[in-house]
């Protein structure tokens, strides 16, 4: 079985799922389910704790959902299940903060008269942002549970914090958070799944085309989205679901 699962960013991964149901099929020789756990923010606690055979989750709504999903409130260390877990990658919380009105990552050019933030600061911060999430991952690697790290979509151009925070920095932010994500992982020796090149624009932002139009929606791709994700996923690159993957 295959079980993608996380925070909300998984909903654009399922319905671009039932738009390839038949080539799927002829790629992945196991069930394919993909559901959400719930809304990230209860990640900012800790929401699990290592069990026996695997992960449990500890957070009601998500144990609920992952029941209904694999028939078990646990991730289990089954070599007949391989998990996707979409979570860590949201670099929202951090980048929208107002602070970054008039600061910007010590890297960037600071012409334009910004405060800067050293490197060291901004690690601290995704840290904080993330450190349950790294908990429950090195809880899956300890208990031997098969799984691998799938990534959010690249900032929007409409998000709303660009009315006040410049997009280079808005894109400086998000390049630092994900590239601490991806070698934290690294040392933990997890693998990660990174969208396709082909849903950037020219900057990094995620392309118009793949956002979802929905009302106070800033952040997630529509199922277009998640349709070139499950593709290169499943379909062009299988080797996520054998375990292989770099």
């Amino acid at each position: 079985m295959i079980i993608l699962t996380g925070d909300s960013h998984v909903n654009a991964l399922r319905h671009g799922a039932a738009t390839l149901e038949s080539e799927i099929k002829q790629h992945v020789n196991r069930p394919l389910r993909i559901g959400a756990l719930g809304n990230g923010k209860h990640t900012l606690r800790a929401f699990s704790e290592r069990s026996t055979g695997g992960v449990k989750l500890t957070q009601r709504s998500y144990a609920a959902a992952l029941r209904l999903l694999s028939g078990s409130p646990m991730f289990q260390a089954d070599p007949g299940i391989t998990y996707g877990i979409c979570l860590g990658f949201h670099s929202p919380p951090v980048f929208r903060h107002p602070m970054w009105e008039r600061s910007a990552p010590s890297r960037h050019d600071l012409a334009h008269g910004k405060v800067p933030i050293s490197s060291a600061v901004l690690e601290a911060i995704i840290l904080s942002n993330n450190e349950h999430i790294y908990r429950f991952f090195e809880s899956l690697k300890a208990t031997d549970v098969n799984f691998f790290v799938i990534s959010s979509p690249p900032p929007r151009r409409d998000h709303y914090c660009l009315d006040k925070t410049p997009g280079e920095v808005v894109l400086e932010v998000d390049e630092a958070f994900r590239s601490s994500v991806q070698q934290h992982l690294r040392s933990l020796g997890i693998r990660f799944a990174m969208p396709p090149k082909n849903v950037y624009d020219d900057q990094g932002f995620l392309r118009d085309e793949f956002a979802q139009n929905a009302p106070n929606d800033f952040h997630h791709g529509n199922a277009e989205y998640g349709r070139r994700f499950i593709r290169a996923l499943l379909v062009d690159d299988p080797q996520w679901i054998t375990g292989t993957a770099a």
